[in-house]
């Protein structure tokens, strides 16, 4: 058990954890000798995206502020739910799109809705004056409306709306691309439906809006409809008015008005049916209640068929919105702004995509006041934000939000709203929902864009998933991309900030591959559970997971949950510079996966706390803190439990009251309290007639599909038939797509190169003078791929070239693979370069040289004050073996950091020599021996705890049995933990003791 050792001492708190987390956490960092500065490490390796948000670099270069940030912003969201006007600015903020607060000077209407509450005419009440006034500030509204997308081409706005039905589904689907152009066909235009559904016109077209005129136009839209509803809502004549309900509406109508933005309807407290056609043409529509029946394109904006901006505002009833089969809908804007709110009944919701409160190119917003409601659609809805904001949030009549009062000061009090004539309704305490969608749902977001879906209480389902399959990689299972999700368009855009917040109840979120507080590109996704007993069931990416330079995060307060995922990366686990992270604050926990919690996958950074309860952690492959290696270096993983009896897997180096570091910056505390897809072999293809009628452009095209599951067949074959076209495909390639920025025509190229290498080499020699620095890039890597060495000199020469210094890095990488030693003096000064990633290229680069000249560089190197370079360092020491043992000896001081590195260098070493029997291995493994024993034997303060863990390990691996007996002797005076766990999990049974 670790007690006092485990105090803050001088650090200050990581805030946004308590202070045992936040103690545990900061010596978990000093016994693997890392500093919160280090966890920074360089991540932003794709240099060409120009879509990144500051919230994503700033969490990637500081992942110890994820706690606080997160608790920041759920804070924020939950004080503004209930105001629709604070709420968009929050969400704008997030993904920076906020405008200044108004000036007190402006020509906004003063206090919402003040000036129109209780105004009266002769003969009775007429509500048009202001619903004349609500059209004169949609006036302004629309002007920032305008502006926001002033930079887009008409023709582009036309081609983005014949894609959007099709955007966000599989572009391979036969039902998807026949849904393009039909936004178009239901208006009775013509489109062009022969347009490819392409991310490229899109990000060209979102690089150019204006996003805070658009965040502007939300709020002005929001603070007119708010003052309308407030000077409607709360006179009692308003019941008394009746107008002949026009064609498509059965049932009592108080207002009619038509306006250049639609038609303005008000509808009576009774059951109302509302029909297609009809709402078609109606922009704003407030029905003050009963059990109605919204059949068709409600609270639908849509910006270029004449409804920019609209609205649904309905007082009550169980009501059936029925959109079916159509996008953009119930809360779904594109090119404009949608509002639907609901203050009260057992509600159902269906449409299709982009709806349920989606904003593609805008803002789109629906809330659910209280009830037990069904909410259904397909891709991108339930809180979806791409290019603008989108959100969904089910509140609760049993009590307000957490967090400031309601008061006048809000442009809608949607806590308590009566409905005229009615008085307020009875409390309800079983607001139980159920969401259903397919994909990039519930709280997602991709570029430019923010998602929420916040839950106020209930026991509520989440299911996302069933329509697309994850195929080739996994095709017997669904996408979800749901449930606190953000993703980008790889390789050129980043995502934005997708959350789903749930306050409270046994909730359960189903969902399949990517979901549940994770991100992908440049992105940020959080889960936030407030508590009760929750199931989380995904299949791959999710539950705290961030992939590919993005970070993801799940957090739950608290109850008894359970956590499955059939595949890694999940719980608390980050893959290719990202970071992960999952915190559950209190309860009875399960966490199952294949491999995860708390691991570091290619340069990343894991963090898994678990804080209270008697948890089960069960894994196949390993997991509680571990690290997979990439690039000649490591990331960092920690695992923390804090309290309770915590049962692992057998052959597990986690254990309860133990404290395990299973590789150099891994680690795992418990207090007393690549994928690779298994698959059959696919024969070698025989070409066909066929396969050589197909054009270069073709095969390259299939050649360049990802070759795994069900397209491995099809991807091999293409590239076989590649090859055989000779002289025609090299030149395609080098003519065509040497400029690729994708790692799968990557591959396919490389596949052509190594079937000619002679031709390839030749001809791209010439091609590093290139002025395309990509093309250079390109051409760098594939000499160091063919390993040709035709290749040294030119690289040389263009790292003599200051000019030529963004491809540094790229060429000493190809000249550490083609492996020329001459080319050694020239990389080795770059060890000691101010970049980060230039060290790295040069440690690797010598490394794979066998450069032992640079061996005294390389222990230099573990003082870095990087821990990727002081990893790299390690690892290349490592490799070479004996002949580094007395510069690495040479590094050892006691009071310096480099101590843990070196040693466990020196440990490593030894490992390889254990079985060597020649005179250098045997000089070296006593030095080795004589260097940890005298580590094992320091009797120093609990800081070097990790030094003697080191120490246990590396002489339990020499294997001699005097050897294990000092060590098994020097334990009987051990009393630190992790020291302790270290010598349990390696130490031969001594035979000596009872059985």
């Amino acid at each position: 058990m670790l007690a006092a050792p485990l105090s803050a001492g001088a650090v200050a708190p990581i805030a946004g954890l308590d202070s045992l987390a936040a103690a545990t956490l900061e010596r978990a960092l000093d016994r693997i000798g890392v500093t919160r500065e280090e966890l920074g490490f360089d991540k932003l390796y794709a240099e060409d995206d120009t879509f990144r948000l500051g919230i994503v670099e700033e969490l990637l270069n500081d992942p110890l502020r994820l706690p606080s940030w997160q608790e920041e912003t759920v804070r924020g969201i939950r004080s503004a739910v209930a105001d629709p006007l604070a709420l968009l600015r929050r969400l704008a903020g997030l993904c920076e799109s906020a405008p200044e607060p108004p000036a007190a000077a402006s020509s906004w209407p003063g206090p919402y809705g003040e000036q129109w509450k209780g105004i009266r005419f002769s003969g009775g009440y007429d509500p048009s004056h202001a619903v004349r006034s609500f059209l004169e500030q949609l006036e302004e509204a629309e002007r920032w409306r305008s502006r926001a997308f002033a930079g887009i081409a008409e023709d582009e706005k036309a081609m983005i709306e014949i894609l959007a039905p099709a955007f966000w589904g599989d572009a391979e689907d036969p039902l998807v691309k026949a849904r393009k152009g039909a936004l178009f066909f239901e208006h009775g235009v013509p489109a062009d439906t022969s347009l490819e559904i392409t991310e490229k016109l899109v990000l060209d077209a979102a690089a150019r809006v204006d996003r805070t005129a658009l965040a502007r136009a939300g709020e002005l839209f929001v603070l007119a409809l708010g003052e309308l509803v407030a000077s409607l809502w709360k006179n009692p004549l308003l019941t008394q008015l009746s107008v002949p309900a026009p064609p498509g509406v059965e049932g009592t109508v108080a207002l009619v008005e038509e306006s250049p933005w639609g038609r303005v309807v008000i509808g009576g407290t009774g059951p109302n049916r509302y029909g297609a056609d009809f709402l078609r043409e109606t922009a704003i529509l407030i029905d003050l209640g009963g059990d109605d029946v919204y059949s068709g394109r409600t609270a639908s904006a849509l910006g270029r068929f004449g409804r920019p901006f609209s609205a649904l505002v309905d007082g009550g009833g169980n009501d059936l919105y029925d959109a079916a089969g159509l996008d953009y809908v119930l809360g779904g804007a594109l090119f404009g702004i949608a509002v639907l709110i609901d203050t009260e009944g057992d509600d159902i919701y269906r449409a299709r995509d982009g709806s349920l409160g989606a904003g593609f190119f805008g803002i789109g917003l629906l809330c659910e006041r209280s009830g037990r409601d069904l909410f259904e659609s397909g891709d991108f809805g339930q809180g979806a934000g791409a290019v603008g904001i989108g959100a969904l949030l089910s509140l609760s009549s049993a009590a307000p939000p957490p967090g400031p009062e309601v008061g006048e000061d809000r442009a809608f009090d949607l806590g308590f709203v009566p409905v005229p004539g009615t008085g307020s309704r009875p409390v309800r305490w079983d607001d139980n929902d159920l969401y259903l969608a397919s994909r990039q749902s519930q709280g997602f977001a991709s570029t430019f864009g923010a998602g929420l879906l916040y839950d106020a209480r209930g026991n509520d389902t989440y299911r996302a998933g069933g329509r697309s399959l994850h195929a080739p990689l996994r095709p017997n299972d669904f996408q979800s991309l749901s449930q606190g999700f953000s993703i980008g368009f790889r390789p050129r855009a980043g995502g934005g900030v997708g959350i789903l917040i749930d306050e409270e109840g046994n909730d359960f979120y189903d969902a399949e591959v990517y979901a549940q507080g994770a991100a992908y590109w440049y992105s940020v996704g959080l889960l936030f559970d407030g508590g009760g007993n929750d199931r989380y069931s995904a299949t791959q990416y999710a539950q705290g997971a961030g992939v590919h330079l993005a970070v993801g995060s799940l957090w739950d307060r608290g109850g008894d949950d359970q956590y499955l995922s059939r595949y890694g990366v999940t719980q608390g686990t980050a893959h290719d510079l990202s970071v992960g992270m999952l915190i559950d604050e209190a309860g009875d926990d399960s966490y199952t996966v294949s491999d995860g919690q708390g691991v570091s996958i290619t340069n990343s950074v894991a963090l898994f706390i678990d804080c209270q309860g008697d948890d089960h952690y069960a894994t196949r492959h390993g997991g509680q803190a571990a690290i997979h290696w990439a690039r000649g270096f490591s990331g960092a993983a920690i695992f923390l439990d804090l309290e309770g009896s915590d049962t692992y897997p057998e052959g597990s180096a986690g254990r309860n009251g133990a404290v395990w570091a299973p590789d150099l910056y891994a680690i795992g505390i418990d207090l007393d309290r690549d994928l690779a897809l298994p698959g059959e072999e696919i024969a070698e293809p025989v070409l066909t007639a066929q396969d050589s009628l197909r054009t270069v452009e073709e095969l390259f095209e299939t050649a360049s599909l990802w070759e795994v599951g069900s397209a491995r067949e099809k991807v091999r074959r293409a590239r076989k038939a590649l090859a055989a076209k000779g002289e025609e495909a090299v030149a395609y390639v080098l003519g065509h797509r040497l400029w690729t920025d994708s790692g799968l025509e990557y591959r396919a190229i490389l596949e052509l190169a190594r079937a000619h290498p002679d031709t390839f080499a030749v001809l791209l020699i010439p091609r590093l003078e290139d002025p395309d620095d990509r093309i250079v890039a390109n051409a760098a890597r594939l000499l160091g791929d063919l390993k040709d060495a035709r290749g040294v000199d030119p690289l040389l020469s263009l790292l003599r070239d200051p000019a030529r210094e963004p491809q540094w890095n790229r060429a000493i990488h190809a000249l550490g693979q083609i492996g020329e030693e001459r080319a050694a003096p020239a990389l080795r000064g770059f060890v000691g370069a101010r970049e980060e990633r230039r060290r790295l290229a040069a440690i690797g680069a010598l490394a794979a040289l066998r450069d032992t000249t640079a061996i005294g560089a390389l222990a230099a190197s573990l003082e870095d004050p990087e821990l990727t370079v002081r990893s790299a360092a390690s690892r290349a020491l490592v490799g070479f073996g004996a002949a580094a043992v007395d510069a690495v000896a040479e590094a050892i001081d006691a009071e310096s950091r480099i101590r843990r590195p070196a040693l466990h260098t020196l440990a490593r070493i030894g490992a390889d020599l254990a079985d060597s029997t020649d005179a250098g291995s045997l000089r070296a493994r006593r030095a080795i021996r004589e260097i940890l024993m005298r580590a094992l034997e320091d009797g120093g303060p609990a800081a070097d705890a990790a030094v003697r863990s080191v120490a246990v390990e590396g002489l339990l691996a020499l294997g001699d049995p005097e050897t294990v007996s000092f060590v098994r002797l020097r334990m009987r005076d051990e009393a630190d933990p992790l020291v302790l766990r270290t010598f349990d999990r390696l130490a031969p049974l001594d035979p000596r003791a009872s059985p």
